[in-house]
């Protein structure tokens, strides 16, 4: 598997969370202090802990997608991952007991039935398992499958899980009646719950965090979840400019004019007490050609404040989640986008092919790197963003319950907050 900054940071959250397991709160609180202070390096860190890390991989309580030494080198490389993973390993030693009370023993030293995987068959793998039978048994009830990716269920980046609960949801992947795709998300839901209640569960969603760090429960009440979405509401759009701008094409031919003006669209929202925003882009390369149509919309919550994004949908989500709520506009949305998206390939691969694209994008030069992502941007603003970025602005500008109500859709399944979604926590700032 591919060595992605979050395989390797997530890998190394969980081995920062079985260090901090094995040293218990106190003596957590004295020892990282010095790292977090910039007194000592994260190699010192390393070299410190080395007899507890390898520990952790030779039981087999740490188990990552990367190897232990792989996610050294990244760490000791890259500083914001390690005070990130410093931070919130000692903030959920610290505060794991707000979870459930039966999790405070934990927070003693030497307390390690908890194993803390990340990408793992055992734990991560089975889940995933039990997620599809789920899946596939929603889609005998509605026709089609609730859930597009397992992240809108449960973003769990890595499980704490002791023997008990690896036990349990094994036997209940292979169990006949899971295997016939009987199981449902609302009991798939409901033991994930109470092994979470008896402390032997913990999944989490993790973020680099740079400010001061929090744990969310999501999806542990239905009632506050209901509760936030009814206090979710859309309070219009960011101003934005058209994408401003021409191009020619003739035979092996392709000039563009200078441009300006901007690409994307954010719908702004207030969500309990945190403001926030729906960021409605394109991605228009992928590998230096044209994104496919079914795979270049994205719709991202981030929150104010927040180091990290809060989750996105892509396409076909994207409009099957506003189809929901309102059919005639999510109609007219496709419409527009699917109508306009072969402008935008044709002229895009008449940019890359005849007006010196592929050159900048396989330049080892930064600036014709960036020239060439900024000439399609602005390839895709013209062909495509400014009819798209028009139509959504005519429909939330001023926004009623009908948007409000979208806008709700949208941030429930992006955020992983739906009906059918799992409990777990989530660690940001």
């Amino acid at each position: 598997m591919a060595k992605t900054e979050a395989d390797l940071g997530e890998g190394a959250q969980a081995l920062f969370c079985f260090v901090a397991d094995v040293l218990g709160s106190e003596k957590t609180n004295q020892e990282f202090e010095q790292y977090l202070n910039k007194v000592k390096s994260a190699t010192e860190f390393f070299n410190t802990y080395e007899k507890i890390i390898n520990r952790g991989f030779s039981s087999n309580a740490v188990k990552t997608t990367n190897s232990k030494e792989s996610i050294i080198k990244y760490i000791e490389e890259n500083s914001d991952w390690f005070l990130s993973s410093l931070t919130t390993a000692q903030y959920i030693i610290n505060e794991i007991d707000d979870i459930s009370s039966n999790f405070s023993s934990v927070k003693q030293p030497g307390w390690q039935d908890l194993f803390y995987r990340h990408g793992d068959n055992e734990v991560m793998g089975v889940m995933k398992k039990l997620f599809e039978t789920a899946n596939a048994q929603s889609a005998k009830q509605n026709g089609e499958k609730f859930f597009n990716d397992v992240n809108k269920w449960s973003p769990a980046d890595i499980y704490f899980a002791s023997d008990k609960a690896r036990t349990f949801f094994n036997k209940l992947s292979i169990d006949k009646e899971t295997k016939n795709n009987n199981l449902t998300f609302a009991v798939l839901n409901q033991h994930i719950g109470d092994m979470i209640e008896s402390a032997d569960l913990l999944p989490l969603s993790l973020k680099k965090v740079v400010n001061n760090i929090m744990i969310k429960k999501v999806n542990f009440s239905r009632d506050d979840e209901e509760k936030l979405l009814a206090d979710t509401v859309c309070t219009g759009v960011q101003k934005w400019e058209p994408k401003k701008g021409s191009f020619k094409i003739s035979k092996n031919n392709f000039q563009l004019s200078k441009y300006s003006g901007g690409r994307d669209i954010n719908l702004t929202l207030n969500s309990g007490n945190t403001k926030g925003k729906i960021q409605i882009r394109h991605l228009p390369t992928s590998k230096g050609k044209p994104q496919k149509v079914g795979s270049s919309l994205a719709a991202g919550l981030n929150y104010t404040g927040a180091s990290a994004a809060g989750g996105k949908i892509t396409t076909k989500t994207f409009f099957e989640v506003v189809r929901q709520v309102d059919p005639k506009f999510a109609s007219r949305l496709k419409d527009t986008w699917y109508k306009s998206y072969p402008k935008f390939t044709e002229a895009a691969n008449q940019y890359i092919e005849y007006g010196g694209g592929n050159e900048r994008y396989k330049s080892s030069d930064k600036m014709l790197k960036d020239q060439f992502n900024n000439d399609i941007g602005a390839i895709s603003g013209i062909t495509l963003m400014n009819d798209v970025r028009k139509l959504i602005d005519d429909y939330f500008k001023n926004p009623k319950e009908k948007q409000h109500n979208v806008v709700r859709a949208i941030f429930a399944y992006t955020a992983s907050r739906t009906i059918n979604s799992s409990p777990f926590v989530i660690s940001k700032d």
